[in-house]
């Protein structure tokens, strides 16, 4: 049996100050945007959009990437050596409570990438005259499909048939309270084909009462919001091969911006570049070529080697994450290319050096890194810490001045805990600065108390659905 003597304290007077953290998610603090790794017009496109929407600079970076892979896509390649070359197919994820800004962040951009797909749809009537003739001619047998840039159908034969008409991708846009994970898979066979979208590899679906759709390579970036408990769900009891291709950002609260003063809001310089980079990409067979030089090799070598490092210390999701973060590098890397072009007097993108690798790497170790370790251990918090909390945040709300231990099993633990289970969960909680033992109720020497004060400074912190309404608000 554990061993469950207390130290008890002389008088009921003496606090500590409760140990606040825990009532917040368990989360660390994450690092903001790096913005000094972004060129302009881009950086400064991400502070004014943010302050003229309430939204985070996070959300507004992945929604850069997302429109860089967009239009991009398997177009652009970036080339690290004759056997290792990597597609500008991003999967970005921005997680945030409802009414964080994550809609508000997403609207400029899905605008301007609008704009670019009726600009693409106003040249479609060449390839709509071919198809018709093919179709006569017994070569088609699949309706026109105009050309897109964002589509929002998660279905796998949806996504192909949209492919077949943009060879070089599309950008699967999601914002909804569910997460997607591949969940309208109906088996392994239709899962495996999202990996081949990671990768823009090939792909073929079979179709009912039709031919199969083949294609040589099937690249689809996604962009989705995602509530922070839907994403625990889904991590904890879904398939993990889609999650740790993510990038993943989850901002804490933001300060007020005040509306007066604020810059307006360039987009017309962002959507030049945009039109910029959606004509440099061509399509999968014939892509464009952002080659690493010596240099540039060298650098993500180093990488690579602190990599393998961090990889065999971890565990669980992150491991898996810090697996596939080799890609997220290259891709990384040739995107800040890009971004770096549109922003200078260079017509054309560049060799990728260690300038662009080592900006990749700054970027993934010291912002995606923590937001995505911050994702993953609320998604693995231990059941132990799970309760440590949950009876926290249940005395801050009911500001009961003593509790029994039956009272927190049956009214905070739903009785889902055992004795013991309880009572280390209220010795953690003494521990932290929530409870001592009540003189009153003290039992025999080495046997745990029955019943507990309640730290009279929890009832000065506002109840759980005060905080909820102000979190809101942010």
């Amino acid at each position: 049996m554990p061993n469950h003597t207390l130290h008890w304290v002389s008088r009921a007077t003496e606090w500590s100050e409760p140990d606040l953290s825990i009532l917040d998610n368990s989360r660390d603090v994450v690092p903001p945007v790096p913005l000094d790794l972004v060129s302009e017009p881009w950086r400064k496109w991400i502070v004014d959009t943010a302050s003229a929407t309430g939204a985070p600079q996070d959300y507004v970076l992945q929604t850069v990437l997302a429109g860089v892979a967009g239009v991009c896509g398997a177009g652009v390649r970036v080339h690290v050596t004759p056997a290792w070359t990597e597609p500008l197919v991003m999967w970005l994820a921005m997680v945030g409570e409802a009414s964080t800004g994550k809609s508000a962040a997403l609207a400029p951009m899905r605008r301007l990438l609008g704009t670019i797909e009726q600009e693409r749809c106003l040249r479609d009537e060449e390839r709509r005259a071919t198809h018709a003739e093919q179709v006569k001619q017994g070569r088609e047998d699949w309706p026109f499909v105009p050309s897109r840039v964002v589509m929002t159908d998660t279905g796998l034969q949806a996504a192909a048939q949209t492919v077949t008409g943009n060879r070089r991708g599309v950008l699967l846009w999601r914002d909804l309270p569910k997460v997607w994970f591949g969940d309208d898979c109906v088996d392994d066979k239709e899962c495996a084909a999202w990996l081949e979208a990671w990768t823009a590899g090939p792909l073929t679906v079979e179709r009912s009462r039709l031919p199969a759709l083949d294609l040589a390579s099937f690249p689809v970036s996604v962009l989705q919001t995602m509530w922070p408990d839907s994403l625990k769900a889904a991590l904890l009891e879904g398939d993990k091969s889609l999650p740790i291709r993510f990038l993943y950002v989850w901002p804490g609260p933001q300060d007020h911006r005040a509306l007066a003063g604020l810059d307006p809001v360039r987009d017309d310089e962002v959507l030049e570049r945009l039109r910029r980079l959606s004509s440099l990409a061509r399509t999968p067979d014939d892509p464009c070529e952002l080659r690493f030089d010596e240099r540039g090799v060298k650098a993500l070598d180093r990488f690579l080697t602190d990599l393998h490092a961090a990889r065999q210390s971890a565990e669980g999701l992150e491991a898996a994450w810090l697996g596939k973060s080799r890609a997220f590098i290259v891709r990384l890397a040739g995107i800040l290319e890009l971004l770096g072009m549109t922003g200078g007097p260079r017509g054309r993108p560049g060799a990728i050096g260690s300038e662009q690798v080592d900006a990749a790497v700054a970027l993934w170790r010291g912002y995606f890194w923590p937001h995505a370790r911050a994702v993953f251990d609320s998604a693995e918090l231990s059941d132990h810490k799970r309760r440590v909390r949950r009876v926290a945040r249940w005395l801050r709300d009911t500001r009961l001045p003593t509790v029994s231990r039956r009272e927190i099993s049956r009214r905070a633990l739903s009785q889902a805990a055992t004795a013991d289970e309880t009572e280390h969960v209220l010795q953690r909680l003494h521990y932290l600065g929530y409870v001592q033992p009540d003189p009153a109720y003290r039992d025999k020497s080495g046997r745990p108390s029955t019943h507990w004060l309640v730290n009279p400074a929890l009832t000065e912190q506002k109840s759980g659905s005060e905080t909820s309404e102000i979190q809101k608000s942010r």
